[in-house]
């Protein structure tokens, strides 16, 4: 068994335990949540974490350049230049997050926070105070977040997992006090949200930088060189993110201006009771990433192979996974939820299970391209799908009656393009790594 293989085995095992914990919190907050907020409340805390995510991914990729970077500079045994790789990353994010606060904090008086959202219940200016304060916190916790990256890099992707967890946990403990000492407020949950986060990426940078002294980040190895390095690499992963998250994220946004906002409930409770079998995903995925890269860099073509098969192997368990949950859908939600004014159908327990699918397919094999840097076609078939996904959730909710499978519906066609040409470029790059080797020979 290669070291890689060992490595990767390791990471799973690592990772199960604090999945399944991390899992078991997320259900519990929710159902806290739900009884601190209520329905339409939560649905309102759902959309602004949902406009949230296009803050994280406004980082110009520099995130996911520092990771690829560390992991050709790891493979090669750059220690040095890694370690430089990573100061520079910080301190682009920091200026980044700094400059991006500051317009943000300036203009968020002057938007109608009401008319974006949609939203009568609260006021524009108390969404402002809500929105300036996850701001700040998920900003700074952004930057804390080249970490993250650094933990695939080197291989250690399991931190990434006990970090989730101990942001979970902490995120618990918090809506608990809230419960205990406070009425259904939108600004004490930002608050608390945003404090768990970053305590839980400050305590794991500190474990692992101290016990991985050489990879620790120093202002001194900051190189201004390796910034077009990492922009540029950076910038193609941007975009990337960028249209992608278009489909994902922009699906609540639709939901909330078709239907109501009390169906975003419905599709966030949907998606975090089916999307579980995306977090297992993440346990076998997510280590892969480095590991691809430092294949691709050796050449190992025939590990590469034998891996993305193992990954499409996994389906026939998701799919039977899904049918499960299907089937106990309602006894699940009734013993999770308690009573509540969440309106769902069986019929959005198939197209949600769909969803989650296409997600893990894409995942998948975005993972294998990312890992080599061939992001051409995943970046054209994310954007056919982003440029469909509006008017398809329209017309299907609109003219099909669709309801909420509408908007789902939409994203799932929307996702499908480069669940057919993600496996086949796959199977080009890694017919091109053979080609190499034998006129190396």
């Amino acid at each position: 068994m290669k070291v890689r293989d060992k490595n990767f085995l390791k990471q799973i095992k690592a990772s199960l335990v604090f999945r399944v914990l991390t899992i078991l919190l997320s259900f519990i907050l929710v159902r806290k949540m739900l009884d601190y907020l209520g329905v339409e409340q939560y649905g309102i805390w759902s959309i602004i974490l949902s406009f949230m995510t296009w803050i994280l991914f406004f980082d110009l990729g520099i995130a996911n350049g520092v990771k690829n970077k560390v992991s050709e500079s790891l493979a090669l045994n750059k220690k040095e230049e890694a370690r430089s790789y990573i100061s520079t990353g910080y301190i682009i994010l920091a200026l980044f997050s700094i400059i991006v606060y500051s317009v943000f904090y300036t203009t968020s008086y002057y938007l109608q926070w009401q008319n974006i959202f949609n939203i009568e219940t609260v006021s524009s200016q108390e969404l402002g105070e809500v929105l300036r304060a996850i701001v700040f916190f998920i900003l700074l916790n952004f930057t804390l977040s080249v970490a993250t990256a650094v933990y695939t890099a080197s291989q250690n992707a399991s931190l990434i997992v006990i970090n989730q967890f101990l942001s979970n946990l902490f995120a618990l403990i918090s809506v608990f006090i809230l419960v205990t000492f406070t009425n259904g407020s939108l600004l004490y949950m930002a608050i608390a949200y945003g404090i768990s986060l970053v305590l839980s990426n400050i305590l794991l940078s500190f474990y692992f930088y101290f016990k991985n002294g050489y990879l620790s980040p120093k202002i001194k190895l900051f190189d201004q060189k390796k910034v077009k390095n990492i922009s540029s690499l950076g910038m193609k992963f941007f975009l990337l993110q960028l249209v992608f998250f278009f489909i994902v994220a922009t699906d609540k946004i639709l939901i909330t201006q078709l239907l109501e906002p009390s169906y975003v409930s419905s599709y966030d409770v949907l998606y975090k009771y089916f999307g579980s079998i995306l977090i297992l995903h993440t346990i076998f995925n997510t280590p892969l990433w480095a590991m691809y890269t430092e294949a691709f860099v050796k050449n190992d073509y025939k590990w590469m192979s034998k891996t993305i098969k193992k990954m499409s192997y996994l389906f026939f368990a998701y799919i039977g996974l899904l049918t499960i949950m299907i089937v106990l859908a309602d006894k699940i939600f009734e013993l999770w939820l308690g009573e509540n004014e969440l309106t769902m159908s069986f019929s959005n327990y198939i197209y949600m299970s769909i969803m989650v699918l296409f997600l893990a397919w894409h995942a998948t094999f975005s993972f294998v391209t990312n890992g080599v840097e061939k992001l051409k076609i995943q970046f054209y078939s994310i954007l056919t799908g982003a440029i469909l996904n509006i008017p398809l959730s329209i017309y299907f909710v609109k003219s099909m009656n669709m309801g909420l499978n509408g908007v789902i519906l939409a994203t799932i066609i929307s996702l499908s393009i480069f669940g057919i040409l993600g496996p086949i470029q796959s199977i080009k790059i890694i017919s091109n790594m053979k080609k190499k080797e034998i006129n190396e020979i």
